[in-house]
């Protein structure tokens, strides 16, 4: 008994606190911003929260040619800047 709550202490120990987001949602991302033509972007250096804001927006994406594409643009840009400062 000891052994096993002593086994789970460290295994909880060892553990990433938070984890980057996988490399599949990043590349998914790139290509996509990729699409949208918005700059040079270190995908490594994203935040989940970054990475999950841009997959959310990229999923309800407007047609490039409407009306709305401009401020799209913008929206992205504005989560890419996101420091994680915005909690505090």
């Amino acid at each position: 008994m000891i052994r096993a709550g002593f086994l789970a202490v460290l295994l909880a120990l060892s553990a990433p606190v938070s984890a980057a987001p996988n490399e599949q949602l990043l590349r998914s991302i790139e290509h996509r911003l990729a699409f949208w033509n918005v700059g040079p972007v270190d995908y490594k250096a994203l935040t989940t929260s970054q990475a999950a804001a841009l997959h959310m927006k990229l999923g309800n994406a407007p047609s490039r040619f409407s009306g709305r594409s401009h401020m799209f643009r913008q929206e992205l840009l504005t989560i890419l800047r996101w420091d994680g400062t915005e909690k505090k």
